[in-house]
């Protein structure tokens, strides 16, 4: 279930089959010359909405920026501190839970360390906050790297 293609009724129906929602995260920067700057979001994206063909699952809307520290010089890249996007998590995981959400899943395509620690900062700072619910967050990377082989 796509968010961003869904009426208000249809997102209500589909809280009656799960709570569970699909957070594609990635980021703005160069892959070279040959692929599009928003390469870690697609992919993230994409896996959220092959997931969803199988399988109840909300997929929300991607996020596009992310913190991109060692490439943030080259051409075309937009890079967030990681304060902004933790705060960013929080508040759509947040908003989420009080839409009926209770199990978070957050993929990011963007396999920056300082990224990926914000992320799981975020999430881990959640869970003591909002206590039925559950977060996870994982890189596209990490789940090849177990189903991949």
């Amino acid at each position: 279930m796509i968010i961003e293609t869904m009426t208000m009724v249809e997102f209500e129906e589909g809280l009656k089959r799960t709570q569970t929602i699909f957070i594609p995260f990635g980021s703005v920067e160069e892959h070279g010359s040959h692929l599009p700057l928003s390469t870690d979001t697609i992919q993230a994206y994409e896996v959220g909405k092959k997931a969803a063909q199988q399988i109840p699952l909300f997929v929300a809307p991607p996020i596009h920026y992310g913190s991109c520290r060692s490439t943030s010089c080259h051409p075309g890249t937009i890079s967030i501190t990681t304060g902004t996007l933790k705060a960013l998590m929080k508040d759509i995981v947040r908003s989420l839970y009080a839409q009926g959400m209770r199990n978070i899943i957050v993929l990011t395509g963007h396999a920056g360390g300082s990224h990926r620690m914000a992320l799981q900062d975020a999430g881990e700072e959640l869970l003591p906050e909002i206590p039925d619910i559950r977060i996870a967050v994982v890189t596209e990377y990490e789940l090849a790297s177990r189903e991949g082989k």
